[in-house]
């Protein structure tokens, strides 16, 4: 004996499946469309420690010196500033984002620049990887642990700068996670400042770091003779503290009047001026 077809047979059977789907929905959501690579970078917060008066777009070294990079290329991008680094395919800022729709992060512009015929010109100094790296382990841990660790820092640029849209009591809670993985890794990264965190020593470190640069430099317009990543690299941390909003070894070393630093100071400051177009966040 034949048993009846289910209802829910019959229904399929008079649909055309080639027409699915039935009903279209537009997103809520579309994605903007853009015609110019954007960079995205850590943006300066309205509050009392970083005011719409400020000289620099970004207070962040990786965003600033990436910043300076395009610009001695002259690759044509726009910025757009975010304190959502999770928006990066690495979770890092800083990041471009190309009208395809493809990320760049920050581990592959480089690459990218290369790919798309913006070189940096020809340079003289057969040991500016030398240089880029003396300066990574020897300024950027300073600026980090003048952020993140010192208490004055931490309020004032860690939570100011990093943390500012974050409701209180998480900003609190990623403050302090933060500040704990940046001197867990000062410690792995530099063995010689021991158990203690000693802000001395990274000061120290980072003084005759800027006095080797000091040397370098002499009477040249640019540390490798010519527009060059050491130069992207070295303006951005001069730069970044110099504007830093608190007391510090390093940049009162800097600010001295009749500073041995001062020609280390006024390259930084040219660079910045030559090379940038000052943008303000919104």
């Amino acid at each position: 004996m034949a048993t009846p077809e289910a209802p829910l047979r019959e229904l399929l059977k008079s649909i055309s499946f080639t027409q699915l789907p039935l009903r279209h929905i537009d997103p809520f959501f579309k994605p903007e469309t853009i015609n110019t690579p954007r960079l995205f970078i850590y943006g300066t917060s309205r509050t009392r420690h970083y005011s719409q008066k400020n000289k620099l777009p970004t207070y962040d070294v990786e965003c600033l010196r990436t910043l300076i990079l395009l610009r001695f290329v002259n690759y044509e991008f726009d910025i757009s500033f975010t304190n959502e680094p999770n928006g990066s395919p690495n979770g890092k800022l800083p990041y471009i984002l190309l009208p395809n729709g493809q990320t760049i992060d920050r581990d592959r512009i480089q690459e990218h620049l290369e790919k798309t015929g913006h070189v940096l010109s020809e340079t003289n100094l057969p040991d500016e990887l030398v240089y880029c790296i003396m300066v990574e382990r020897n300024l950027i841990p300073a600026i980090e642990y003048m952020a993140w660790v010192d208490p004055v820092g931490f309020e004032a640029i860690g939570m100011g700068r990093y943390l500012f849209n974050y409701p209180s009591s998480i900003r609190s809670m990623l403050g302090r996670i933060k500040s704990s993985k940046v001197a867990n890794a000062l410690r792995i990264g530099q063995p010689e400042y021991g158990a203690a965190l000693d802000n001395e020593v990274l000061c120290d470190n980072a003084l005759r770091t800027l006095e080797s640069l000091l040397v370098l430099l002499g009477n040249r317009q640019y540390l490798a003779g010519a527009p060059s990543a050491l130069d992207a690299l070295v303006a951005a941390c001069v730069n970044v503290i110099l504007e830093a909003p608190l007391k510090s070894p390093i940049r009162s070393a800097l600010l001295l009047e009749n500073s041995k630093f001062k020609p280390l100071v006024d390259y930084a400051l040219r660079i910045l001026e030559c090379h940038m177009v000052h943008e303000s966040s919104e």
